[in-house]
């Protein structure tokens, strides 16, 4: 209404808010088939920081859709942290066991799901009408998405590369010596 002073049609409306919700799921299907990719091309900690700012890019157009009134802010903030996601759902397990000690690897493996599973609770849980899903407060809580990026992001300095792409990395730089 206030860009072009008039009311959106039901059908661009149904088709905005689809092409909203489903770009989450299709930047899912993108970060997931790239993840391989990005690990073996970048190693496991830099593709995590590369997430982690698609993530946080996302979270800012989602949370400033509303106040630009611009809905393709939400898509393409939507899209970009499923983008995000999807290399989550590959990254941080391979990162996982490579780094953790073979003695609490599996526990690492186990916290890792159960902090997706928590994380969507929790978003289910403040998304309810009564706490953050109103017409008011929801460019909030898809702004939060941010604060579990701006925190990884600050972690993942303190941690270490994995040693199988330093391995990997060693060995491409002695063949280059050899060749």
């Amino acid at each position: 209404m206030g860009r072009y002073e008039k009311n959106i049609e039901e059908s661009q409306l149904v088709l905005i808010f689809s092409l909203a919700v489903n770009a989450f799921v299709v930047g899912g299907m993108i970060g997931g088939l790239s993840g391989g990719w990005l690990a073996k091309k970048f190693g496991r900690k830099q593709g995590l920081l590369y997430s982690q700012v698609l993530s946080l890019i996302g979270a800012i157009f989602s949370g400033c859709s509303k106040p630009a009134e611009a809905y393709e802010m939400i898509i393409v903030g939507r899209l970009l942290i499923g983008i995000a996601c999807g290399l989550f759902t590959g990254l941080v397990p391979l990162y996982i066991t490579e780094v953790a000690p073979l003695t609490i690897r599996g526990g690492m493996g186990i916290f890792s799901q159960l902090a997706v599973t928590l994380g969507i609770f929790l978003g289910q849980i403040l998304g309810l009408n009564g706490v953050m899903g109103s017409d008011d407060k929801w460019p909030i809580l898809v702004s939060f998405t941010a604060i579990p990026s701006v925190l990884q992001t600050i972690l993942l300095f303190a941690l270490p590369e994995s040693p199988r792409y330093i391995f990997k990395e060693n060995i491409v730089i002695i063949q280059l010596k050899i060749n």
